[in-house]
């Protein structure tokens, strides 16, 4: 186990400016789920606080960030084991998501990872994980098999539909309100080269453009699975308002006929398209998966679910647009974010015992009339926003009861040591 004292550690990398400032006592490296375990067993002993970093791609100190007191990083914890059969492979919960499909690539293999690069294993997995491929595959949460958990107590155990189930139960969605998992069992899949391509747009070309992009997430959820498709609204002193959509298909089809209608709305440009290779960001690695060097940036999400709606998309870029220009502020780079949540994400849900997100609606989403949703997708929450309400008060109540089995002196807490994130008590 490595030890780092905050003035001297100049290896330590985090995404966000408000973490990075944090002052942190020191950051311990541990290389096993056992030197977790006697990390852990210090801490509860002494009653120190700590936080534990996995890819540091969180927003706001205690996340993943101690302040004062211990960081753990399972940085050191990142290697990709996969099994013989091809089906499935043992991930470090320190890994990062291009050095898990790197790790798969030889194998012609991929799993449900990040949109960019360094975000970490742990956080984005135990959060929900959206994912490229979720029409195909569902989310990242309902593809782990086992999770390998160092408790509150130190004990190290396998939580899986079969051996601690309500545990196992817990963590799909529940956050870091359990324990710390030093490694996940996933399931991969073939996957070969894949398309992906980008397009920007004027702004006086969005209400169009939102007409096309409504049949786009139809046609993911219900046509074609090998879809996968979002848009960003966004800012920017050079251009003005913008909207951007990412286009990607799971198959090495140059310009597919599925975007065709979209790509017919006049854009500011030619379509820049291609078909990534093995030689190529590893596949999968298809937007920003390399890393992002913005960790001088001061960050602040919020989320939002609903069912589709071209009026309530409309009335959001109006109120980002308000809120910006009130604000009148230099160096802000507003951004309206959205992708849908296919049909395969909620059926997956289902399974192994389901999940905790509370996203059982009937049918297809996709095709819901009333237009507000309660989900709240936690890896893009807010301060203040109640996520665990918004996964429904009996998923609420039943990760409560799992968090006070799992650890009573509670030291995952809102008042334990480990106090930041979403707490669900």
């Amino acid at each position: 186990m490595s030890l780092h004292y905050e003035e001297s550690d100049n290896n330590f990398t985090i995404w966000d400016q408000k973490q990075l400032e944090t002052v942190y006592a020191c950051r311990v490296e541990p290389a096993s789920a056992d030197e977790v375990s006697k990390a852990l067993q210090v801490l509860v002993n002494s009653w120190c606080k700590f936080a534990v970093k996995c890819g540091g791609h969180s927003r706001y100190p205690d996340d993943s960030v101690s302040i004062g007191g211990v960081t753990i990083d399972l940085g050191l914890m990142n290697a990709t084991i996969v099994s013989d059969e091809r089906t499935t492979a043992r991930v470090g919960g320190g890994a990062l998501s291009r050095q898990v499909f790197a790790a798969l690539d030889p194998y012609g293999l991929a799993y449900i990872g990040g949109r960019v690069g360094q975000v970490g294993m742990g956080g984005f997995t135990i959060g929900g994980g959206t994912s490229v491929l979720a029409a195909k595959y569902g989310w990242a949460l309902d593809n782990v098999l086992e999770y390998e958990v160092v408790l509150a107590n130190s004990t190290i155990v396998t939580a899986s539909e079969n051996s601690h189930a309500d545990l196992y139960y817990a963590l799909r969605g529940g956050g870091n309100n359990f324990g710390i998992v030093t490694s996940f069992n996933v399931n991969v899949f073939p996957q070969g080269p894949v398309y992906t391509g980008s397009r920007s747009f004027a702004d006086n070309q969005t209400n169009r453009f939102f007409e096309e992009a409504e049949k786009t997430f139809t046609l993911e959820d219900s046509v074609d699975t090998n879809v996968g498709f979002e848009y960003r609204y966004t800012y920017s002193d050079q251009e003005g308002w913008t909207m951007s959509s990412i286009q990607r298909y799971a198959e090495p089809v140059m310009n597919p006929a599925v975007f065709d209608a979209l790509n017919s709305v006049p854009a500011l440009g030619n379509l820049t398209g291609a078909i990534k290779h093995s030689s190529e960001q590893h596949k999968l690695r298809n937007i920003k998966l390399n890393d992002v060097n913005d960790n001088d940036r001061r960050n602040v999400f919020a989320s939002l679910t609903h069912y589709p709606s071209i009026v309530l998309s409309k009335e959001g870029i109006a109120i980002l647009k308000e809120m910006t220009e009130k604000g009148n502020l230099t160096g802000l780079n507003p951004q309206l974010i959205s992708y849908s949540i296919p049909t395969a994400t909620m059926e997956m849900s289902r399974t192994r015992g389901g999940n905790a997100l509370g996203l059982d609606v009937e049918g297809h989403l996709i095709k819901k009339f009333d237009v507000f949703h309660p989900y709240i997708y936690i890896n893009y929450g807010n301060k203040g926003q109640d996520v665990f309400g918004g996964y429904g008060e009996k998923y609420r109540q039943r990760l409560i009861e799992v968090s006070k089995a799992v650890d009573p002196s509670g030291v995952f807490t809102s008042s334990g040591l480990w106090t930041g994130f979403f707490k669900v008590r």
